[in-house]
């Protein structure tokens, strides 16, 4: 995952945000204490919201508590979600799990720094394989699929984003639920679908991302050898998007906290994220623009 599943903030209410907050710095602490203090460094949106989205499933609220934060300790105290909480050591494996093969994709990217940056962090992608030896697997599986699409040169961007979209659906219905919860067969299988087409969209949207970035690299993007149009690719992403929320939409009523944020990450950040890309790149062709008229302005006097 890439940080796109995330709320549009400035829609959020002022307490709203706060809990989200919560989750984002209770997932920190969680990850140091369970992996050690580096592993801090691998904390994401992402899996803050998978923590609380899970948590909310599992029909127990999770109350806030006060903690100083050592990696701000200026700012003074901060809420946080409690660490007591299944949905949060599950986040904290997939967080670890997650940034292993990120890794040794920008490796492999013409990236070689990062495999530096993977060595302290060894001892924390074993135990993470240890603990969830499924999850581990299909990940794998998955990245490696993605790694033959990469090589065959696939221009369709489906192929990649439904191999994405497997990943996300191993690591949601692998997901830790209480033996006591009802319909729990149920709950998996909409959970399954969730995965299946966040991890869609969130390939897509980093695809979309990336364009400019991989021709320079020449690496591998779909959209730049498909030669997708914009309007094409929101339908894919759109799609993607809106088949997600239906089936969040069957889980609604199941859900028993933090439904604000929830709903504001389906219902807008998603979508949000797809408007932001597109921003930041109408900025940098307006920059690009504005720069090249300057040096054609230099040029005439």
């Amino acid at each position: 995952m890439f940080g796109y599943i995330k709320p549009n903030l400035p829609e959020l209410k002022v307490r709203e945000k706060e809990r989200y907050e919560a989750w984002y710095c209770g997932l920190c602490r969680s990850l140091g204490k369970r992996y050690g203090q580096k592993a801090r460094l691998l904390l994401s949106y992402d899996c803050a919201f998978l923590a609380m989205f899970l948590s909310s499933v599992r029909g127990k609220a999770s109350p806030c508590e006060k903690h100083l934060c050592p990696v701000h300790p200026l700012r003074g105290k901060k809420p946080m979600v409690r660490r007591e909480n299944p949905a949060f050591d599950y986040a904290a494996d997939i967080c670890v799990i997650l940034a292993k093969f990120k890794l040794r994709d920008d490796v492999r990217d013409g990236k070689p720094l990062r495999r530096t940056l993977s060595l302290p962090l060894l001892r924390a992608f074993s135990k993470a394989k240890k603990r969830l030896p499924e999850v581990y697997a299909a990940v794998e599986k998955s990245v490696t699929e993605l790694a033959a699409i990469e090589k065959a040169k696939l221009p369709s961007p489906d192929s990649a984003a439904n191999t994405s979209g497997e990943m996300l659906r191993a690591i949601m219905v692998n997901a830790p639920l209480p033996e006591d919860l009802p319909a729990p067969g149920e709950i998996r299988l909409i959970l399954s679908e969730i995965g299946f087409f966040i991890g869609r969209a969130v390939y897509l949207l980093d695809a979309w991302d990336d364009r400019e970035k991989d021709a320079k690299k020449k690496l591998y993007n779909p959209f730049n050898l498909s030669g997708m149009k914009e309007e094409d690719a929101e339908f894919l992403v759109n799609f993607s998007i809106n088949s997600a929320i239906s089936a969040y939409n069957l889980l609604e009523e199941r859900l028993r906290s933090d439904l604000g944020v929830l709903h504001n990450v389906f219902y807008e950040g998603l979508f949000n994220a797809w408007d932001g890309i597109n921003r930041k790149a109408f900025a940098r062709k307006k920059k690009k623009g504005t720069a090249t008229n300057n040096e054609r302005t230099d040029k005439a006097k």
